[in-house]
């Protein structure tokens, strides 16, 4: 047996997939395969034409060593190869311009789906993944974005969905076909399925879904209608949708994944009820950023970032939300250990822990503040313009930069370079507050400060005033350590307030910042207390591992037990024993719960059995963003954050 992304046992290709007439002419390059989910097989035939595509880079190839390739030919005449155990198909030498087309046919076994290592492909009754860029067919790495046609034939009953727009499908009897085509490509996806198929026009994109019959029945319809409204609402925001087909596709593992015309999802994440308003929107718009300009990412992947803040986070402010999501941003990078916090612009990848607030919360911050700086209707125009020029191209920093730059008189490129290059984050603060009546109105002075001697950041920072009539905002530039303040209004001030609104990526103050649960999950050596007869495996379903147990107090703990052991442990201790005893006040029940104790690197786990304590963990994989999670005698999870002081300082005149 033989390893790789497609690892399995190889087997010879007996059949030779024909090409479709005139295929070589709608692309450069064509793929076509033939997946028989019953048997996890692959049989594959590429083809390119040097005419169409640059000769040169069609000598050397990456292909899984897992995949057996049966036959080249250039012209219809035998081509001799050389394959590397790394992966590597290399022809004796590259193609003439007019020698013909060059086919390539290979084929493998691929792993099933309980067999295939997370990210990998894989095909079998339940589905079938062939990842984008995971040489399940030949690719050239040096390649520049070209037209291509992928042609998939599936059989035992499955449907499959590719990169690209559709633009043809038969079926017969249990064998499938379809067609897709992609004007620029880079990495190719397909996926298959025991699905039914619903489709809804929008305009003159084709949405659909490819789900099973029960999610169907119950979800599609759903699916469907988000997925149109999210098209046109970006449509109109950024410039047209790229393709002509968009397909939401089930898949049996619990991911969710774009690609260029469809995104993968979860069978057991499609009934999620926040996933259509929320998840959904944001994979789509990676038709946009991502999947329609390219990503660069030499100089890390700005998409994610940008694709938070025009979806996910545009959809808690039109419901209002906004502040709090900024708020939550900012507490979960109070949460992280030290020694875990990177820079944005060292993000190339990754959904979960530090890579989450790399690259999806600093880098969404960095829009949000953005947008205060140049305001709203220059940086549309700076996302139009991004996208106008560089679609089907990838796009690196600097050609982000540029894009935005050219909307506004001002230099942006040392607001950027700070917010990508830089690891950290500022801590502003107010100092020698005064308020003194003149003429008539008002005049506040003081000192804005920020923490770091050594390398002040460059902020604009906002400094709002509670008055007896409203707030009001007054932007203060802070390049220095420190700069006096003079704010003068005509209104009563009461309080001030250095960023009450978290509109600053920054450091949360002590007065701002409760102890969250994500504290357990952030920390990569977290260790559990297990009491009595708990077990560190409990948290699994949280943390997605089984740490070890701890023997110290030292660095970030997780502890488990019944109710009673908890609270005697920490009791003696001198600690909280119960979340009551932090907020007084809350109704606990008898349920399991998690909460943080406050000062401590402690996140606690009580239920009265293993059962309780599991679902307890379980609950916190979408909820650990807050302070307590409680089990109501409803079932429900009730959650809340620890009440703090806050960092509004009193205005008061003393003449």
């Amino acid at each position: 047996m033989r390893t790789g992304l497609l690892a399995g046992v190889i087997i010879a290709v007996g059949l030779l997939l024909a090409p479709l007439p005139g295929a070589a002419s709608v692309a450069g390059v064509v793929v076509q395969v033939e997946l028989d989910p019953g048997q996890s097989r692959l049989e594959g035939r590429f083809e390119a034409d040097p005419a169409q595509v640059d000769p040169a880079t069609l000598r050397r190839f990456r292909l899984d060593p897992g995949i057996a390739v049966d036959a080249v030919s250039l012209g219809g005449h035998p081509v001799e190869f050389e394959r590397s155990g790394d992966g590597w198909l290399e022809l004796a030498r590259a193609p003439e311009a007019d020698a013909g087309a060059l086919v390539i046919r290979y084929g493998a076994r691929l792993p099933a789906l309980d067999d295939a290592r997370p990210g990998s492909g894989f095909l079998a009754p339940e589905g079938g993944y062939l990842p984008a860029g995971a040489d399940w067919y030949p690719r050239r790495p040096e390649q520049e974005p070209h037209a291509v046609r992928i042609e998939v034939t599936s059989l035992g009953g499955h449907r499959a969905v590719a990169s690209g727009s559709q633009v043809a499908e038969e079926r017969e009897g249990d064998r499938y076909r379809t067609t897709f085509e992609h004007p620029a490509a880079r990495a190719l996806a397909v996926a298959t399925g025991p699905w039914d198929a619903v489709e809804q026009e929008v305009g003159t994109v084709t949405v659909r879904t490819l789900f099973p019959a029960h999610l169907e029945a119950e979800f599609g319809a759903t699916y469907r209608e988000q997925a149109a409204g999210y098209i046109e609402r970006f449509s109109e925001a950024i410039g047209p949708y790229p393709y002509d087909t968009f397909t939401i596709a089930a898949s049996p593992r619990p991911v969710g994944l774009a690609f260029p015309g469809f995104t993968l999802m979860g069978e057991r994440v499609i009934p999620l009820p926040f996933i259509p308003h929320t998840s959904l929107g944001h994979e789509v718009l990676h038709a946009w950023w991502g999947t329609g300009v390219y990503v660069d990412a030499s100089g890390g992947n700005w998409s994610e970032g940008l694709t938070t803040f025009m979806a996910d986070y545009q959809f808690k402010r039109d419901r209002g939300e906004g502040r709090e999501e900024r708020g939550q941003w900012l507490r979960d990078y109070a949460a992280l250990p030290s020694g875990q916090d990177r820079p944005h612009g060292s993000f190339r990848g990754g959904n979960s822990g530090a890579a989450r607030i790399a690259g999806y919360h600093r880098g969404a911050m960095l829009w949000r503040m953005l947008e205060d700086r140049i305001g709203e209707q220059a940086l549309r125009a700076g996302v139009r313009e991004l996208y106008a020029e560089w679609l089907f191209r990838e796009a690196d920093w600097a050609a982000v930069i540029e894009a935005f730059d050219r909307e506004t008189e001002e230099d942006l490129r040392p607001f950027f370079e700070q917010w990508i290059e830089r690891t950290g984050a500022p801590t502003p603060e107010l100092a020698a507050l005064r308020l003194e009546p003149r003429g008539n109105g008002w005049q506040v002075t003081g000192q804005l400060r920020q923490a770091d001697d050594d390398d002040p950041w460059h902020l604009r920072v906002p400094l709002v005033l509670k008055t007896v009539e409203g707030r009001e905002t007054h932007w203060i530039e802070l390049e220095s350590v420190s700069r006096p303040v003079s704010i003068k209004t005509e209104r009563r001030p009461r309080a001030i307030a250095v960023d009450p609104d978290w509109r600053l990526f920054r450091h949360l103050a002590d007065g701002e910042s409760p102890d969250i649960l994500r504290q357990g999950a952030l920390d990569p050596d977290v260790r559990v207390f297990p009491l009595g007869d708990a077990g560190a495996a409990e948290v699994a379903p949280w943390l997605g591992r089984v740490p070890e147990v701890a023997v110290g107090m030292g660095g970030t703990r997780i502890l488990l037990g019944t109710h009673a052991a908890v609270a005697e442990w920490l009791d003696a201790r001198g600690l909280a024993p119960e979340p009551a005893a932090v907020e007084p006040g809350l109704e606990t029940g008898t349920s399991a719960r998690a909460w943080t104790v406050p000062g401590t690197q402690l996140v606690v786990i009580s239920g009265p059995d293993a059962e309780a304590r599991r679902s307890a963990a379980a609950a916190l994989r979408h909820r650990s963003h807050y302070s307590y999670l409680l089990r109501t005698a409803g079932g429900d999870w009730e959650t809340g954050l620890w009440s703090q002081p806050g960092i509004w300082q009193e205005l008061t005149n003393d003449d």
